[in-house]
């Protein structure tokens, strides 16, 4: 059977979004799921949310947030629900998942899944006040601005100004009362808007004001102009009185492009960066951004490879526990990398992605695996489980460095499990199968990490060596809420047993949870319920000095 498919039956989708980028990553069910929705809404969390109809939810951004919490290397959990619109088929959709925070502690990326619940009826949604238009259809009037003023040379400015916290005003004071919101908003901004500019609502809660010949010294300016007509006075609704603020981004032609598209897009990720408040002036996209991004990341090459020379780089262990009585069976090893005097570690959330993007993450593979055979040398009971990324699988020096670690007897490889990603499957699928063979021979044990959200059919997995299935905690954390996810959960653990193969349950942080699991079979726990990861420093390593060379 293939995940893929059962999935589709059940409406769920699951997805990555890395927050900085605003970069949106489906599953390969999402077209089976969603329908044809337009690349610009699949491909950009910004883009996605542009599909939510205002005041009937709080957006994906808004949920991760206004959720609250502090991540300790699991994530925050945030849950929303919202009715958006696919297509002109407008459908009530859960969206649920967990944030990652960044070196700042602010989110940087997320993993979730959404589900389509039902279609929206007729009076369920409140026709939101003044006038709305749609996305193409603003980008069509900018590249008018554009091809009216640029050859006249005349600056033409994009602002996109949102509604902060718009889904607790939805929360506080209803439907109705924020429809009337946005109207007042909207006449704010009106009132302050020059007979030459031009103002539309679109996507939801956000406003897109074009100005035209404003110089490139008095935007901000008009950004805050904007802002203090709308924080002004509190707004009175017939359930309460709302004081509302904007967040504004903005993006200037030519100075940044002069194509409408990417203008629009460089305001609304200027947006994403913005703080609410009268006092704040907007977020301005820069074409030196990216010069920028390029110097971060060769600071990032040189501070990781410091960390590597400086032993900076650390294990911690999370507990690993058999579902029915609750004992230890392992460990997953987790990178930790110190920031050295400050006291602090890199996100593991953020550093693995940004590691695989330059090309270092096999130095870091083979540092891990070096402190876990340490580790397995000095503590006879200790069982370990170790990550390895497609990278470093496709890398034949990984394998030599596997073999000659374990092979200096001790029984280190038997108690070792090596990780791998459902990608690594499907790439090269021969030669993973051959080398995951070279592994078992060893005496090592093989597991699929985050099993589920992927392409790999239960049936294919007959062609590799597999001991242990993690189920992707994306699934397994709404097992409260969602019969559809109790029914995904249990086929697959299912499924997994009928082919021999342990399950690992992962994101377990309540009873409930645990106890659904094991009354339906499976092997393993792992979450905050049965431990939080905690360091592990061996009492004596040998890393051989990494260079830049």
């Amino acid at each position: 059977m293939d995940p893929r498919n059962l999935l589709s039956s059940i409406g769920e989708v699951v997805y990555t979004w890395d927050i900085h980028s605003d970069a949106l990553i489906w599953g390969p069910n999402a077209a089976d799921v969603l329908g044809a929705i337009p690349d610009a809404a699949m491909a950009r969390g910004l883009g996605f949310a542009g599909l939510v109809e205002p005041g009937s939810g709080r957006s994906r951004y808004d949920a991760v947030f206004s959720s609250g919490g502090h991540d300790q290397g699991e994530g925050v959990i945030y849950r929303t629900r919202y009715a958006a619109n696919f297509i002109g088929r407008q459908m009530w959709v859960e969206d649920a998942g967990r944030w990652f925070a960044g070196t700042d502690g602010r989110p940087a990326s997320a993993r979730g899944m959404l589900r389509l619940e039902r279609q929206v009826r007729p009076d369920e949604l409140m026709a939101p006040s003044g006038e709305l238009g749609d996305r193409p259809a603003l980008v069509e009037r900018l590249a008018m601005a554009l091809s009216e003023h640029l050859p006249a040379e005349r600056n033409v400015v994009v602002l996109v100004a949102a509604i902060d916290e718009l889904a607790r005003l939805n929360d506080d004071f209803g439907h109705e009362a924020t429809d009337e919101i946005i109207g007042m908003v909207q006449e704010r901004l009106r009132s302050v808007t020059r007979r030459r500019d031009h103002l539309v609502r679109y996507s939801g809660n956000r406003f897109a004001i074009l100005l035209t010949g404003c110089p490139q010294n008095q935007v901000a300016a008009a950004a805050k102009r904007f802002s203090k007509a709308v924080a002004q006075a509190a707004i009175e609704t017939a359930r309460g009185i709302a004081l509302v603020r904007l967040r504004v981004g903005a993006a200037i032609a030519p100075d940044l492009s002069n194509h409408a598209g990417t203008l629009l897009s460089a305001a609304e990720n200027a947006l994403a960066g913005a703080k609410a408040g009268a006092a704040d002036a907007a977020v301005i996209a820069r074409r030196h951004e990216s010069r920028e991004r390029s110097d971060t990341e060769t600071s990032f090459d040189v501070g990781a490879l410091a960390a590597l020379n400086e032993r900076r780089v650390e294990l911690a262990l999370q507990p690993i526990v058999r579902a029915k009585s609750r004992e230890v069976a392992f460990h997953e090893a987790l990178l930790r990398v110190s920031l050295g005097d400050k006291g602090a570690f890199f996100a593991t959330a953020e550093l693995i992605p940004m590691l695989e993007r330059r090309g270092l993450v096999r130095l870091f593979d083979h540092r891990v695996l070096e402190l876990a055979v340490d580790l397995l040398s000095q503590e006879p009971e200790l069982t370990l489980s170790v990550n390895v990324s497609p990278r470093s699988l496709s890398d034949p020096e990984w394998l030599d460095a596997f073999l000659a670690c374990t092979g200096g007897g001790r029984g280190i490889a038997e108690r070792l499990v090596v990780e791998i990603t459902e990608t690594a499957t499907i790439e090269n699928p021969g030669r993973i199968a051959r080398l995951l063979g070279q592994i078992k021979d060893r005496g090592a044990r093989v597991a699929i990490d985050d099993f589920g959200a992927g392409h790999t059919s239960l049936r294919h997995l007959r062609a590799f060596p597999i001991d242990i299935l993690k189920i992707d905690g994306t699934f397994t954390q709404n097992l409260r809420r969602s019969t559809d996810d109790r029914f995904y959960v249990r086929t697959l653990i299912d499924l997994a047993r009928h082919l021999g193969v342990e399950t690992v349950a992962e994101w377990v942080d309540d009873e409930l949870q645990a106890s659904m699991l094991a009354d339906w079979g499976v092997t393993y726990l792992q979450g905050h319920l049965l431990g939080k990861a905690e360091l592990r420093r061996p009492v004596t390593g040998a890393a051989a000095r990494v260079t830049a060379s």
